[in-house]
């Protein structure tokens, strides 16, 4: 997919209330790998983030070549205020019409409504500049609170998938389940009429 060529621009940066969602930046590597060093963080991703500060250098620029490439778009979500990164969310796994959304955000700004904040900007991206049909994500049974944001975005639940992820550093497999929202029609972001901002 050429996201320069759908999104008129190198790399979009959109600024909401409380965030920025901005391209990665080399001098975010310590931040991303400290707020990735909380087990909380990453409990229920396919890893476990980067092991160091070299290693988060190297994931943002493949995050970033990635964007060149076509495959991935990952935002950092930094703090409005400091700039700094407390999380990312991305959309990728891009297939015709269809991707996969995915996000992560430091504990420490949990519960303040700021992954409303960026989930918004980013499903009216994928639908209304990517021209996508579906935009799905799989997340383990367990992980409440991604159910809980996913579901005040009129994301449906669609199925269980058996042994379906498997963790990149211990090799463990577990049983996700997956959701799905649609474009219906032109969309403008009926999805946001069902999301508390402040509780997620």
């Amino acid at each position: 997919m050429n996201f320069t060529e759908l999104l008129g621009m190198s790399f979009p940066t959109i600024q909401t209330e409380q965030i920025r969602l901005r391209k990665l930046k080399r001098d975010d590597a310590p931040s991303l790998y400290n707020y990735y060093s909380n087990e909380n963080v990453y409990r229920y991703l396919d890893w476990n983030g980067p092991d160091s500060i070299e290693r988060s250098y190297e994931v943002i620029h493949i995050w970033n070549e990635g964007f060149e490439k076509g495959w991935i778009i990952r935002f950092a979500i930094a703090d409005k205020m400091s700039d700094e990164v407390i999380g990312t969310i991305f959309l990728s796994d891009f297939e015709g019409k269809r991707a996969e959304i995915g996000y992560d955000l430091s504990e420490k700004y949990w519960h303040r409504g700021i992954m409303s904040e960026a989930m918004n900007e980013v499903l009216a991206i994928g639908f209304n500049q990517l021209g996508l049909v579906r935009i799905q994500a799989t997340v383990a049974e367990e992980n409440t609170a991604s159910r809980k944001l996913l579901t005040k975005f009129n994301f449906k639940e669609e199925g269980y998938l058996r042994q379906y992820e498997c963790h990149s550093v211990t090799g463990e497999c577990r049983d996700m389940l997956i959701y799905s929202l649609l474009r219906k029609g032109k969309q403008r972001r009926e999805w946001i009429d069902k999301a508390d901002r402040k509780e997620i």
